[in-house]
Protein backbone atom coordinates (compact mmCIF):
# COMPACT_ATOMS: atom_id res chain seq x y z
CA UNK A 1 0.00 0.00 0.00
CA UNK A 2 1.29 3.61 -1.08
CA UNK A 3 2.19 5.49 2.64
CA UNK A 4 0.56 8.81 1.07
CA UNK A 5 -3.24 7.23 0.30
CA UNK A 6 -5.32 7.94 3.48
CA UNK A 7 -7.98 6.19 4.86
CA UNK A 8 -11.11 8.05 4.79
CA UNK A 9 -13.72 7.84 7.95
CA UNK A 10 -16.45 5.81 7.54
CA UNK A 11 -20.03 7.46 7.15
CA UNK A 12 -21.21 5.43 10.17
CA UNK A 13 -18.21 7.19 12.03
CA UNK A 14 -19.39 10.64 10.42
CA UNK A 15 -23.02 10.29 11.41
CA UNK A 16 -22.67 8.89 15.14
CA UNK A 17 -19.80 11.40 16.19
CA UNK A 18 -22.23 14.49 14.13
CA UNK A 19 -25.26 12.83 16.37
CA UNK A 20 -23.01 12.79 19.81
CA UNK A 21 -21.70 16.35 19.16
CA UNK A 22 -25.59 17.91 18.79
CA UNK A 23 -26.32 15.75 21.77
CA UNK A 24 -24.06 17.71 23.65
CA UNK A 25 -24.66 20.64 22.37
CA UNK A 26 -28.21 20.72 23.01
CA UNK A 27 -27.49 19.11 26.89
CA UNK A 28 -24.58 21.99 28.01
CA UNK A 29 -26.18 25.43 25.84
CA UNK A 30 -29.13 25.84 28.45
CA UNK A 31 -26.15 25.25 31.40
CA UNK A 32 -24.14 27.95 30.11
CA UNK A 33 -27.03 30.26 29.29
CA UNK A 34 -27.94 32.60 32.28
CA UNK A 35 -31.53 32.32 33.82
CA UNK A 36 -32.80 35.74 33.30
CA UNK A 37 -36.02 37.11 34.92
CA UNK A 38 -38.50 40.18 33.88
CA UNK A 39 -41.67 40.36 36.40
CA UNK A 40 -43.62 42.87 35.68
CA UNK A 41 -45.27 44.28 38.84
CA UNK A 42 -43.24 43.54 42.16
CA UNK A 43 -43.96 45.21 45.44
CA UNK A 44 -41.73 47.98 47.14
CA UNK A 45 -43.24 49.47 50.64
CA UNK A 46 -42.67 52.95 50.56
CA UNK A 47 -42.36 54.57 54.43
CA UNK A 48 -43.50 58.14 54.68
CA UNK A 49 -42.84 60.30 57.42
CA UNK A 50 -44.22 63.79 56.92
CA UNK A 51 -43.17 66.69 59.00
CA UNK A 52 -44.08 70.64 59.17
CA UNK A 53 -41.22 72.09 57.81
CA UNK A 54 -41.16 74.45 60.55
CA UNK A 55 -42.21 73.34 63.34
CA UNK A 56 -41.06 69.59 62.44
CA UNK A 57 -43.90 68.50 64.32
CA UNK A 58 -45.39 65.08 62.76
CA UNK A 59 -48.48 66.06 60.29
CA UNK A 60 -51.48 63.71 60.65
CA UNK A 61 -54.04 63.04 58.29
CA UNK A 62 -51.79 63.50 55.11
CA UNK A 63 -52.69 61.95 52.08
CA UNK A 64 -49.55 59.73 50.09
CA UNK A 65 -50.16 58.68 46.56
CA UNK A 66 -47.37 56.31 45.06
CA UNK A 67 -47.06 54.63 41.72
CA UNK A 68 -49.52 52.09 40.89
CA UNK A 69 -50.83 51.94 44.72
CA UNK A 70 -54.47 52.55 43.42
CA UNK A 71 -55.42 53.94 47.08
CA UNK A 72 -54.17 56.72 49.29
CA UNK A 73 -52.16 55.82 52.15
CA UNK A 74 -52.84 57.96 55.24
CA UNK A 75 -50.71 59.26 58.25
CA UNK A 76 -50.97 58.58 61.92
CA UNK A 77 -50.51 60.46 64.55
CA UNK A 78 -47.16 60.59 64.39
CA UNK A 79 -46.84 61.77 61.01
CA UNK A 80 -46.06 57.80 59.48
CA UNK A 81 -47.51 55.66 56.97
CA UNK A 82 -46.87 52.87 54.61
CA UNK A 83 -47.57 52.33 50.70
CA UNK A 84 -46.84 49.83 48.28
CA UNK A 85 -46.11 50.25 45.19
CA UNK A 86 -45.05 48.41 42.44
CA UNK A 87 -42.28 48.54 39.63
CA UNK A 88 -41.10 46.04 37.48
CA UNK A 89 -37.77 44.21 38.24
CA UNK A 90 -35.44 42.54 35.42
CA UNK A 91 -31.65 40.79 36.68
CA UNK A 92 -30.12 37.24 36.33
CA UNK A 93 -31.61 34.43 38.92
CA UNK A 94 -29.47 34.60 42.04
CA UNK A 95 -27.88 37.77 41.40
CA UNK A 96 -29.21 41.34 42.38
CA UNK A 97 -31.73 42.56 40.13
CA UNK A 98 -33.02 46.02 38.98
CA UNK A 99 -36.08 47.45 39.93
CA UNK A 100 -37.02 50.24 37.46
CA UNK A 101 -38.45 53.09 39.28
CA UNK A 102 -41.18 55.49 37.64
CA UNK A 103 -43.70 57.70 38.23
CA UNK A 104 -44.22 60.47 40.81
CA UNK A 105 -44.82 60.27 44.91
CA UNK A 106 -47.60 63.00 45.85
CA UNK A 107 -48.58 64.12 49.36
CA UNK A 108 -50.89 66.20 50.58
CA UNK A 109 -52.64 67.68 53.86
CA UNK A 110 -55.03 70.47 54.25
CA UNK A 111 -53.86 73.69 55.15
CA UNK A 112 -50.41 72.65 53.26
CA UNK A 113 -48.87 73.05 50.13
CA UNK A 114 -49.11 70.08 48.13
CA UNK A 115 -45.75 68.51 47.51
CA UNK A 116 -44.71 65.97 44.69
CA UNK A 117 -41.67 64.35 43.03
CA UNK A 118 -40.76 61.85 40.80
CA UNK A 119 -39.42 58.65 42.03
CA UNK A 120 -36.35 58.73 39.50
CA UNK A 121 -34.99 62.32 41.40
CA UNK A 122 -35.43 60.90 44.66
CA UNK A 123 -34.61 56.90 44.62
CA UNK A 124 -32.54 56.83 41.29
CA UNK A 125 -33.44 55.28 37.82
CA UNK A 126 -33.72 51.51 39.60
CA UNK A 127 -33.47 50.22 42.81
CA UNK A 128 -32.08 46.90 43.65
CA UNK A 129 -34.34 45.17 45.64
CA UNK A 130 -31.91 42.15 46.80
CA UNK A 131 -28.96 44.16 48.04
CA UNK A 132 -31.26 46.86 49.22
CA UNK A 133 -34.21 45.43 50.75
CA UNK A 134 -37.95 45.55 50.24
CA UNK A 135 -38.67 48.26 51.43
CA UNK A 136 -37.73 52.08 51.69
CA UNK A 137 -38.14 55.39 53.55
CA UNK A 138 -38.20 58.53 52.83
CA UNK A 139 -39.26 62.38 55.28
CA UNK A 140 -41.25 64.77 53.37
CA UNK A 141 -41.06 67.98 55.17
CA UNK A 142 -44.70 70.52 53.70
CA UNK A 143 -44.69 73.94 53.83
CA UNK A 144 -47.66 75.47 55.87
CA UNK A 145 -50.01 77.70 53.65
CA UNK A 146 -50.08 81.35 54.03
CA UNK A 147 -53.25 82.08 56.25
CA UNK A 148 -55.32 83.86 53.22
CA UNK A 149 -54.57 80.84 51.10
CA UNK A 150 -56.38 78.83 53.51
CA UNK A 151 -59.91 80.37 52.66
Amino acid sequence: MNASVRRCPSTTFLIVGGTALVVFALMMIPHMMVARFDSASVPLAVRIRVFDLKTEKPIAGATVLVPSFHEEAVTSEDGQCEAIAYFRTTGIVGRPGKMHLHGTMKVSAPAYQNWEQSFVSIFGPSFDRFGKGTSVTYTVSLNRLPTEARR
